[in-house]
């Protein structure tokens, strides 16, 4: 028995010690990423690029998830108002939902899931083939060639997303109302403006601002760090999903948290 509580505690020291040794080099990354933001002018034509990629190719997944999720919460909604709750209350509850929370962790989500392991599988494979030892050879850093332009498009394609999934889902939601209850669109918009605050636009746009960082800083991280073959290109996608889809929901809280309080 003593042997065995043994090697957990050696199999649990192990496994924080790997824990906090990636974290740290994922954090010396982005440190560096964020430096190369000095060299932005030099890399305008990839920034662009990656701008189309992240933002302009995610746009339709993006709307039809948003759509749904608007259809869901628009009939939970409807069903709560009932009894002598007024109906135009419905609109206010959907309104700052959306906003907060589900609007965000949607984008963050359907987004880990195309860009994180998309840039995972894509660094994988160059690392594999051997061209980040190439670029580093003719003396150019793969971190402001292939992260710092990702990393910058990122921070404004996914604000910008989350601003048509918030008004998808809400129109989403509202139809979902009128369908299930009657809901008139005047008494939709009279209840969103009744609840309607400004803090919760710009906490919605934060998580999204910071919720673009986190998902290419997995995807670049663990793709960067892949192991030789296909199996280890298709492990580092895996695992920037599953690193980018948790650190959205711890995220999502701790923003939430410390905008409440303050």
């Amino acid at each position: 028995m003593f042997f065995q509580m043994d090697n957990a505690f050696v199999e649990i020291e192990s496994t924080a010690e790997t824990f906090f040794t990636e974290v740290g080099r994922a954090a010396i990354m982005t440190f560096k990423a964020f430096a190369a933001l000095r060299k932005v002018r030099n890399y305008a034509q990839q920034i662009i690029e990656q701008f189309f990629q992240i933002g302009r190719r995610s746009l339709p997944l993006v709307l039809v998830t948003s759509f749904f999720v608007g259809l869901a919460i628009g009939v939970q909604a409807g069903f709560q108002m009932t009894g002598f709750t007024p109906h135009w209350m419905a609109g206010g509850t959907i309104l700052r939902t959306i906003l907060i929370d589900l609007g965000p962790i949607t984008i963050g989500l359907v987004l880990s899931g195309r860009i994180s392991a998309g840039a995972a599988a894509e660094l994988g494979s160059m690392k594999v083939t051997e061209q980040i030892e190439a670029l580093r050879s003719f003396g150019i850093d793969p971190i402001d060639y292939l992260i710092m332009p990702r990393l910058v498009a990122a921070m404004f394609a996914v604000p910008s997303l989350l601003v048509y999934s918030n008004v998808t889902a809400i129109l989403a939601s509202y139809y979902s109302c009128h369908m299930t209850i009657g809901l008139s669109w005047n008494e939709f918009v009279q209840g969103m403006r009744y609840s309607f605050y400004a803090g919760d636009l710009e906490t919605s746009l934060i998580k999204g601002f910071v919720f673009g960082i986190v998902i290419v800083i997995s995807g670049s991280f663990f793709g960067l760090n892949s192991e030789r073959g296909a199996k280890g290109v298709g492990t580092a996608a895996t695992q920037a999903v599953v690193w980018a889809s948790v650190s959205v929901f711890i995220l999502d809280y701790l923003i939430s948290a410390i905008l409440f309080y303050l």
